[in-house]
């Protein structure tokens, strides 16, 4: 008899699992809509069933923020980490609005929490930085976009502040240095080029002599970006075998992001960046149709080695580069 009831109510809990589950694909699919009151009603529907859904507080979470229920958006968030403790996108959330909030001190808690986690986590780099420069700390400002440049990415963004920091600072040569590094890494496309130019000429005396790094098409240069394992190819070989490598590379390196695999979000990320003169890639643009996936395809191609440069006219000069990751459920 005992076994009989102790299998009834392992039965009963499934099913309640199961309908919780459920709910929270339809608040997905109205979030998906923007329904957002619908949505948020079948998650709190799916956590009255199983207070133990982490999806579900998530998503309850970022409709709170979008409705700028701050302060609930944070104690869900809160709870996502007390059930998914390795979840550094909560953390990274959460800090976010700790900013907004000017919580600065919790907000750079949940920023390094991120980072302990991903170290890679580029966005939660910035987002740090910008704390710290409201806290008047500059230098640790400077520390933080001395550890992206290092990563090799979010390059030109990080110089570019890293620039703007140090003239702050009245250190006009090392702002010099990073405006002209900002510049040769594109960053005046996302800026716009008043923005570079004006620090360009405020920081370098030399400004009207300055010139910008010369770019080639990777399929017309003379001296293509060699990879490593690459060096002993003939050179006609070469290309093929930098989109070889590119290609183990990307495989070796995929993972694919849970919170994107839990929404169903699938498809192409297109994926732009430069091989600057010195080997590094710089420049990572990303267009994808997750910002999840995003981040995982730039994360990708931060993880690239360090090249040799490509060749034009015996000299190294910067390489644009694209290539396309897919994302793809099974």
């Amino acid at each position: 008899m005992l076994q009989r009831v102790i299998f009834l109510f392992f039965i009963i809990q499934v099913s309640l699992s199961q309908n919780a589950e459920k709910l929270v694909d339809k608040g997905k699919t109205f979030l998906n809509q923007e329904k957002l009151d619908k949505a948020i009603n079948s998650f709190n529907k799916a956590i009255e069933i199983d207070n133990k859904l982490d999806e579900a507080f998530f998503y309850r979470a970022y409709i709170k923020t979008l409705l700028k229920n701050y302060e609930g958006a944070i104690k869900d968030y809160s709870t996502v980490l007390e059930l998914k403790p390795e979840d550094e996108v909560s953390y990274f959330n959460r800090g976010r609005i700790r900013y907004i909030l000017n919580d600065d001190e919790k907000a750079l808690a949940d920023f390094k929490a991120a980072i302990k986690i991903d170290i890679k986590f580029n966005e939660a780099y910035l987002d740090m930085a910008r704390v710290y420069i409201r806290m008047k700390d500059l230098n640790s400002a400077i520390d933080i976009y001395s550890k992206l440049i290092d990563f090799g990415s979010e390059y030109g963004l990080a110089y570019y502040n890293r620039g703007l920091i140090n003239y702050r600072l009245g250190k006009k040569e090392e702002a010099c240095a990073d405006a002209k590094k900002a510049k040769n890494f594109g960053i005046e496309l996302l800026l716009g080029s008043k923005s570079i130019d004006m620090l360009i000429e405020n920081s370098c005396p030399d400004s009207d002599d300055y010139e910008t790094v010369d770019e080639y098409n990777f399929s017309i240069i003379e001296e293509v970006p060699i990879w490593p394992g690459c060096e002993n190819v003939p050179r006609s070989e070469r290309r093929n075998c930098f989109q070889m490598k590119m290609q183990q590379h990307i495989s070796r390196n995929f993972r694919y992001p849970e919170i994107a695999q839990k929404k169903g979000i699938q498809g192409r990320v297109f994926i732009q960046f430069v091989i600057d003169i010195d080997g590094s890639v710089t420049s990572i643009r990303t267009k994808g149709p997750d910002i999840a996936l995003e981040m995982a395809a730039k994360r990708i191609i931060s993880l690239v080695p360090r090249l040799k440069p490509g060749i034009q006219k015996g000299k190294p000069v910067r390489v644009p580069f694209s290539i396309p990751i897919t994302f793809k459920l099974q």
